[in-house]
């Protein structure tokens, strides 16, 4: 029987890991790829997962930089070389929140970036893998897994935004990293329904998943000393967080069993949900849908 190839952006740690974690240890003949961008770290991550590998099944890691287009391309190239029979799910679990201003070599800022432009071009470029995954394997569709946050809904958590605007969408006017963050993850919502729009769902399914409020993840990285700080001692014991195991599972439930087989579907506390009212909005999901393209040289819908 083919090996099912699982592929998962980050997964050396966090959410990522959990949800890699379940799927070795659980599915029978699986292969995960992790795309990393550190690779020591990515090494401890696949050390750490083989040791729950059941069934024969394995897992590496492949180098990916998401502040990169160029990295992201090479990534993509190397999964298809990899696997000339395709992949069969695509878990897009890395991501970033970026306090400060900060632009990639392409000119993008952090946030949109690492957590939707360079995922949704992945995306873009494994779709033949994961056709021909399904070819493979044609028993179940293969599925894409957008990791979102609720976060990309106005009044939930504290501070302002999303605030999604032509203008403010590369932080230029007035930045707020907070505000960048739920506008990456407003982006990643809209064209989530773009694409599974689509793809024929008995081939490909795609879907998004929030994992819950997970204070003590690798998410922080990138944000200052006193935030760091008040995520791990305080939020983290706070009633309304979820722990990184729950979120893990979360994702991974998302990526199997009848969960697998639905299409534009939100997933938020472990069951479908609504996103946000304006992330269902046709006219913004084309909008933002055409500018992601432009912006990672990818043919938009009015060129189809």
């Amino acid at each position: 029987m083919t090996k099912q190839i699982i592929v998962i952006t980050g997964g050396n740690v966090g959410i990522g890991y959990e949800c890699a974690k379940n799927l070795i240890s659980s599915q029978a003949n699986v292969h995960i790829v992790l795309g990393c961008r550190d690779s020591s770290r990515a090494a401890v991550g696949v050390k750490n997962l083989t040791a729950f590998a059941t069934r024969d099944n394995t897992v590496e890691s492949k180098p990916l930089d998401l502040t990169s287009f160029k990295s992201t391309r090479a990534f993509a190239e190397d999964i298809k070389a990899s696997f000339p029979n395709g992949i069969h799910a695509l878990i897009l679990n890395a991501g970033v929140m970026a306090t400060s201003l900060r632009l990639t070599e392409d000119k993008r800022e952090t946030n949109m970036q690492v957590n939707h432009l360079s995922q949704f071009l992945l995306a873009q470029l494994l779709l033949p893998s994961l056709t021909a995954g399904h070819t493979a394997r044609p028993d179940e569709p293969s599925t894409v897994v957008f990791v979102s946050s609720s976060l990309h809904k106005p009044g939930v958590g504290k501070g302002k935004g999303p605030i999604l605007t032509m203008e403010t969408v590369d932080g230029a006017n007035d930045f707020d990293g907070m505000v960048a963050y739920r506008n990456s993850k407003l982006n990643q919502a809209l064209c989530m329904y773009v694409l599974a729009a689509s793809v024929d769902s008995k081939v490909i399914t795609v879907n998004a998943v929030c994992p819950g409020f997970i204070p003590t993840t690798d998410l922080k990285r990138e944000s200052g000393f006193a935030t760091r700080l008040l995520m791990n001692n305080v939020l983290a014991k706070a009633s309304f967080a979820t722990s990184v195991e729950e979120g893990g599972l979360r994702v991974f439930k998302a990526a199997t069993g009848e969960n697998r087989l639905k299409n534009g579907i939100y997933y938020m506390d472990g069951v479908e949900n609504e996103s946000s009212e304006e992330s269902r909005d046709p006219t913004k999901q084309k909008l933002w849908w055409n500018w992601s393209c432009e912006v990672t040289g990818l043919e938009s819908l009015s060129q189809k």
